[in-house]
């Protein structure tokens, strides 16, 4: 006699998902990253486009002087309201307060687990249609009906302590270096490299840089010329909006210029003072890296001739302009 037998072994439950929104503020982690701090700590991906279950993360300015806060909404699958909770941090540590939502979401969505397959499992079998799933307000809060040492790690990052005053007005040391392309210095545009250190605080920064232009020469029919050589050191006083800056600038050095293909070249040092306005764009780039584009409106408030032969080749136009792209590290871990 032959038998035939059937193992059968239960089915694992599907893992629970959410569709996300994420809303980064200026120099905050973006939604790439926001997800893999998640991710690592549930041991899964749980954002799908698809699921039914909606959460929207955003960052936004708090009340105080500097303050930020972030905010955890939740909605069904009609879009209606189901539960929300708001983190404040006293500073503008973005990166801290993402890290403190990430632990948010992940233990919310580990008590939504649990939650649905408890009652999966629990409800008994029926043939008529089943009972519409409890929404979330219960898991508004990352404490709630978990364990001692995961309640604990929540707590003790969504809730940060707050720092001490001087904290908000310590400045924040960035250093980079840049090139850009100057207009008004020579007859034709010239290249110039520069290396930069700026100390920024809330709502402004100081900056002081050093430059030098690769060397331009302008002729005149005959084939002789004067080359020219730009040397400045440069300071800039900005104001902070968000991720803009606007600035007041001044570049004091000097020119250098030297006769080219002439029967007796010589050379001479002329003073150069230009003064102006900057505006400037920030774009992070992860772990403390950053692009700041600028485009600089300057007048010479020195101007120069150069002459050949005790006539005139070129003289320096009252207005002259530069654009510019530089890359920068951010000591304090966020640009400001």
């Amino acid at each position: 006699m032959a038998t035939l037998a059937v193992s059968i072994s239960p089915a694992r439950a599907a893992l629970f998902t959410v569709s996300l929104e994420y809303n980064d503020g200026p120099g905050c982690p973006e939604g790439q990253e926001f997800e893999a701090m998640v991710r690592a700590r549930l041991g899964y991906d749980p954002f799908a486009p698809a699921a039914p279950d909606h959460v929207f993360v955003g960052i936004t300015a708090g009340a105080g002087d500097g303050a930020i806060e972030g905010h955890i909404v939740w909605r069904d699958a009609d879009g209606r309201w189901a539960g929300d909770q708001t983190l404040p941090v006293a500073t503008k540590d973005c990166r801290h307060l993402v890290r403190a939502l990430a632990a948010a979401l992940a233990v919310q969505i580990q008590l939504l687990a649990t939650t649905r397959e408890s009652a999966s499992t629990s409800a008994p079998k029926s043939t008529g249609p089943p009972p519409p799933a409890a929404p979330p307000q219960a898991v508004a809060s990352p404490v709630v009906r978990t364990s001692a040492s995961e309640t604990t790690a929540a707590t003790l990052e969504a809730r940060p302590s707050t720092p001490t005053p001087a904290s908000g007005t310590r400045p924040v040391l960035a250093m980079g270096a840049g090139t850009s392309v100057g207009f008004g210095l020579s007859s034709s545009p010239v290249l110039l490299g520069r290396a930069l250190g700026s100390l920024a605080w809330q709502h402004v920064s100081v900056e002081l840089a050093a430059e030098a232009s690769l060397p331009t020469t302008t002729r005149r029919p005959d084939g002789a010329g004067v080359a020219q050589q730009h040397l400045l050191g440069s300071a800039a006083g900005c104001a902070i909006l968000t991720r803009w800056r606007a600035c007041l600038l001044a570049n004091a050095g000097v020119v250098r210029m030297s006769g080219e293909d002439i029967d007796r070249p010589t050379s001479a040092t002329v003073p150069l003072v230009e003064a102006g306005v900057r505006v400037g764009i920030v774009q992070l780039l992860g772990r403390g890296f950053f692009v700041n584009a600028h485009a600089d409106g300057l007048t010479n408030v020195i101007r120069w001739t150069g002459t050949l032969d005790e006539i005139p080749v070129w003289t320096a136009p009252r207005f002259a302009a530069a654009v510019g792209v530089d890359l920068g590290l951010d000591f304090g871990g966020h640009v400001r």
